[in-house]
């Protein structure tokens, strides 16, 4: 429902997917009719809606986009206050929940309005928002821009051999705690994220919460303190630990005001430190990333050079509070410089855990496309000049013949990635891996992921050079168990000797009430994914090679492929059907390192209209392909 909400936000009248047909979208509202509103600039923007909704193919699709793209930036022109209630107003008659149009056009409409008003709707611009947010247009064409380093790539550059020395290392990522979560409340409720008392008719629960969690809800406390008091009995020592992002819950429509979304942080950020500066517990060093949940309103980081809204009472759109609030509760386990770094630097720092590694912990948001500021005046190429100051540390690492870590929230692959931003990330892992990153860490989709990364994107397992690591998230929403991430590390090459993940199967939790959730190792990917395809020596990291062959294996083994779909939703109750179609999406999804090499997108470039086409098979029948429903472009993630 929440995708649903953001789409509202760009389209002012879309609130439902771009593929549903007319007739349906009639049958369900009835009394909806340009004639039933109340204003001319309602039943424009209904008709553009309209119009987009009833389009059988991917041209009328664009077209009508545009269309309402142009509807809806005149709209913003008049006044903000009538732009808000003009999408507020069609966005409830149009039968979406009242509390989530109302709180999330409210909060993130006057950064939207601000930016719809800098574009180009005719042009890239307005074809980036189509194509990024609802597939309705052909992606455009990245553009061309080589990053420039200090020095070339040596020659021959490999990493170091293994040294058989471990250490242990913790992966923590979307902890989404709700502190709203009741016991007994309603678990089954029509509303985006259940088992809250607000949510709750007392006098007919059908299915109440229980004290440990449930699929359709956040993150209870009492879930998160037994992780917590679990982990230490996983390893008696832990190096290091990282956690890639998004603490607050999913409640998008009311992050306002700031210091509401503020507090969740610091009381969470406290609960952590209880459990990692302690010894006997964790104890071990945090280093945390933000993810799009962080901010308020949610998913909005500005640039530099935004123009924030005038008036005091948008100041915080700025920011400011975030970066401050990170690094007072980041404090004793980022050095002092890293928490001054981050917060004059859009929420990014560097970090050195332990000799001869350096972390890199990047703020992704400018990424995403969700991120409304990303669109602003067209966008910048290097927003707040994050990619020289990540080329700057690289080289350094590179000098000093350190390894490097890139741990952030957004995988450069995600489909919720900007093309553009990806490929000019791309090229920086191109130049300083194998042989300087030993390693990327993200997280966001909630599932249990990989991308791997080649040289000149040629996929093949001799040119494979980096593997980026998505975490499982600590949130059971939607219908995915709760879980975290071990990796074994060589102790000086940095590298991933094993990833083990951890879940607690939350469809047992009736039997929980005694003993408490059943946390245990799901699988270790060396022993799962070993096969004659992708054979391993026991010294052997899993390399970006090993990961590629891997694949293959999915490709020809039938067993093979249903371990990882299981796994990648940590042994979910509730997997829908994945055909062949669906495979070859996946593992064509594993191996984009960047955004523009996945399939289920049509690009400007390319004639992907034929049968076999992926993205032709989603335009026409989308609920075939619900496992690639992002869930992290609405409330989901």
């Amino acid at each position: 429902m929440l995708t649903h909400s953001f789409k509202w936000l760009l389209l002012g009248a879309l609130a439902a997917q771009h593929s549903v047909a007319e007739p349906l979208f009639r049958q369900q509202n009835p009394d909806i009719t340009v004639n039933s509103f109340n204003t001319a600039q309602e039943a424009a923007v209904l008709q553009a809606t309209t119009d987009l909704l009833a389009a059988e193919s991917l041209v009328a699709s664009c077209s009508s986009c545009i269309s309402l793209l142009k509807v809806v930036k005149n709209l913003a022109i008049i006044s903000e206050s009538l732009f808000l209630s003009t999408l507020i107003s069609v966005c409830k008659r149009s039968g979406f929940d009242p509390i989530v149009c109302e709180g999330t056009i409210r909060e993130q409409g006057p950064v939207l309005r601000h930016v719809l008003r800098t574009i180009n709707v005719s042009g890239k611009d307005g074809h980036i928002l189509c194509a990024a947010t609802i597939d309705s247009c052909p992606y455009p064409v990245v553009d061309q821009w080589n990053l420039t380093f200090p020095s070339p790539k040596p020659a021959n550059a490999q990493p170091p051999a293994p040294s058989g020395q471990e250490i242990t290392v913790l992966h923590l990522s979307d902890w989404h705690v709700d502190p709203f979560y009741e016991m007994g409340a309603e678990a089954a409720c029509d509303k985006p994220i259940c088992c809250r008392p607000e949510f709750t008719n007392y006098e007919n629960i059908t299915q109440p919460a229980s004290i440990w969690g449930a699929y359709t809800c956040d993150t209870p406390i009492t879930l998160l303190e037994s992780m917590l008091e679990y982990i230490p009995s996983v390893t008696d020592k832990y190096a290091f630990a990282i956690l890639t992002g998004d603490v607050p819950p999913h409640e998008v429509w009311s992050t306002l005001p700031y210091n509401k979304t503020q507090g969740i942080e610091t009381l969470s950020y406290d609960l952590l430190h209880a459990h990692f500066d302690t010894p006997g517990l964790i104890d071990a060093k945090l280093y945390p990333v933000v993810g799009n949940h962080e901010a308020a309103p949610t998913n909005l980081f500005p640039h530099n050079v935004s123009q924030i809204p005038k008036g005091d009472d948008k100041q915080f759109l700025n920011l400011t509070w975030l970066y401050e609030t990170m690094s007072e509760s980041w404090s004793g386990w980022l050095e002092t410089e890293a928490t001054f770094e981050l917060v004059h630097n859009s929420g990014s720092y560097v970090a050195y855990p332990t000799d001869g590694l350096v972390i890199i912990g990047l703020n992704t948001m400018f990424c995403y496309t969700l991120n409304w500021w990303n669109m602003e005046s067209g966008g910048e190429k290097d927003p707040n000049g994050i990619f020289q100051w990540m080329i700057h540390h690289l080289q350094m690492a590179e000098d000093e013949g350190k390894r490097v870590w890139i741990i952030g929230h957004i995988a450069p692959g995600d489909n919720t990635c900007l093309h553009d931003y990806s490929n000019y990330y791309y090229q920086i892992v191109e130049r300083y891996a194998p042989h300087v990153i030993a390693g990327q860490f993200f997280g966001h989709t909630h599932r249990d992921e990989l991308e791997i990364f080649y040289e000149n994107a040629k996929q093949k397992a001799g040119k494979a050079i980096s593997t980026a690591y998505l975490a499982p998230s600590m949130t059971p929403f939607s219908m995915m168990n709760p879980g975290f991430r071990v990796y074994k590390i060589d102790a000086v090459t940095f590298e991933v000797m094993d990833s083990l993940t951890y879940v607690a199967d939350l469809d047992q939790v009736d039997d929980w009430e005694e003993t408490g959730p059943n946390w245990h190792l799901e699988y270790s990917a060396r022993e799962a994914y070993s096969s004659s395809e992708a054979s391993l020596g026991p010294k052997e990291p899993l390399s970006p090679a090993w990961w590629h062959n891997v694949t293959k294996s999915f490709e020809e083994s039938d067993s093979m492929f249903e371990k990882y779909y299981n796994f990648r939703s940590k042994s979910s109750p509730d997997l829908p059907e994945c055909d062949q179609a669906c495979r070859t999406n996946l593992i064509c999804g594993i191996r984009a390192g960047k955004s523009e090499l996945r399939c289920d997108y049509q690009r400007d470039d390319m004639n992907q209209t034929s049968e076999v086409s992926l993205f032709s098979q989603r335009q026409r029948n989308p609920e075939k392909f619900a496992y690639m429903k992002d869930l992290c472009s609405g409330m989901d993630h």
